[in-house]
């Protein structure tokens, strides 16, 4: 009887999330004539304006330590120095002290209200830390302070796509291509957007947008591959996977997304030798150990199949699809019982999963245990209709017929 062909994951999300909120960085190019409001106080110390450049100097050059003494010594000499709170505090973020960081922005925003700076850098901290909400309202501060803060616009974009909320996100987008035009990066974030809700050809025009503005620019090819392979262009993907790899040769998404399209293709070994470099680069990969393990179980290689699915799901424990294809491989090594339990955590997981609802049918079928088989089976068909998947619907009315002669 018909299994579950596993799904390849292509995690289109992960690159995403990793670069997402660096793009553009922190507001560095502090403008210390700059005068935001009656009361903002402009440096008289000459000597700490002196410290305060260095600093400036000494974090370009990426001598945290050094800038941080610099920022310390200004603020010592000129108590109220807002920018130098703002710079010290984008120091102390880039020695792993959001904490401080964060203090030292609060500081800086209490002396000076009408900073936008302050309230991004601060935006850009706390949502490294996944403190989203806060993060938008930071951002969402900056923008009311000065409404063509291209960078504020971008980055609360991506604050409200980690969110889901893909309409806000593409409408912060479109704001900072209009400030920033020749921003590559933007158009790819929008991209992904009209990507999730469904829009590939437009997402496709923003990829290759992107692409326009920086030809080497390796995120906007692995989106770009990404939705020529959901349009069922696979050779026009390949050749996205694969610049996207010439130009960032170490990112193992890329190398795990090739290989989806080769598996895809029949050409199951050459799938698998991409599966592997991607493990190379980043052996926690989880989604690469799954898809390298359906690989192995297309070609019936049971053992090295349940070794893959097994390393996914230690990975990440709530991975549904790898218990499903390890109930597969279970399964087929004889091992009705152990597969029985890896599909009930596969639906505990993700409840609406047909083909892991029919895949449970038809192994406590086997196993004689018709009535629960029915029940899962009788949920697999209501989410084949709603998929409006035909054939499997009637696969699993002739099933469901059969068992019941067998009751009966």
């Amino acid at each position: 009887m018909l299994k579950n062909k596993n799904v390849l994951v292509a995690a289109i999300i992960w690159l995403c999330l990793i670069n997402g909120n660096s793009a553009f960085g922190k507001n560095v190019g502090v403008v210390l004539s700059k005068n935001h409001d009656a009361q903002s106080v402009v440096p008289q110390s000459k000597n700490a304006v002196a410290n305060f450049e260095q600093g400036t100097n000494l974090y370009k050059q990426g001598d945290f330590k050094g800038a941080e003494a610099a920022f310390r010594k200004a603020i010592e000499l000129e108590p109220n120095f807002a920018q130098a709170y703002i710079a010290l505090a984008n120091t102390l973020d880039d020695q792993g002290k959001p904490q401080e960081a964060i203090a030292h922005y609060k500081k800086a925003i209490s002396l000076d209200a009408k900073n936008p700076g302050a309230y991004f850098n601060l935006g850009l901290t706390l949502a490294r830390l996944n403190q989203l909400e806060p993060a938008i309202a930071q951002y969402k501060q900056a923008i009311s302070l000065d409404a063509n803060y291209a960078d504020a616009h971008y980055n609360l974009g991506n604050a409200l796509y980690a969110q889901g909320k893909l309409t806000e996100a593409v409408t912060e987008y479109t704001a900072a291509i209009r400030l920033k035009p020749n921003y590559a990066p933007t158009y790819t974030r929008l991209g992904n957007a009209l990507y999730d809700q469904g829009e590939l050809a437009e997402a496709i025009t923003q990829y290759k947008k992107s692409i326009s503005f920086d030809p080497k620019y390796a995120d906007a090819h692995y989106y770009l591959g990404n939705a020529l392979y959901a349009q069922g262009k696979p050779t026009e993907a390949i050749a996205e996977y694969t610049a996207a790899i010439r130009l960032d040769p170490k990112n193992p998404a890329g190398y795990n997304a090739l290989g989806n399209t080769l598996y895809a293709q029949g050409k199951l070994e050459e799938a698998i030798a991409h599966y592997q470099k991607a493990l190379s680069f980043d052996p926690n990969y989880a989604d690469a150990h799954y898809n390298l393990a359906s690989a192995f179980y297309a070609q019936g290689k049971l053992t090295e199949a349940i070794a893959g699915y097994s390393e996914a799901i230690r990975l990440d424990p709530k991975h549904a699809q790898a218990y499903t294809g390890l109930g597969n491989a279970m399964d087929d090594q004889g091992k009705p019982q152990e597969a029985i339990a890896h599909y009930k955590k596969a639906i505990s997981l993700v409840p609406n999963d047909a083909f892991t609802y029919y895949n449970l049918g038809i192994t406590l079928g086997r196993e004689q245990q018709l009535e629960e088989a029915i029940v899962n089976l009788k949920k697999a068909r209501e989410l084949f209709q709603a998929e409006e998947n035909k054939e499997m619907v009637e696969q699993v009315d002739l099933l469901i017929q059969k068992m019941n002669i067998r009751t009966n």
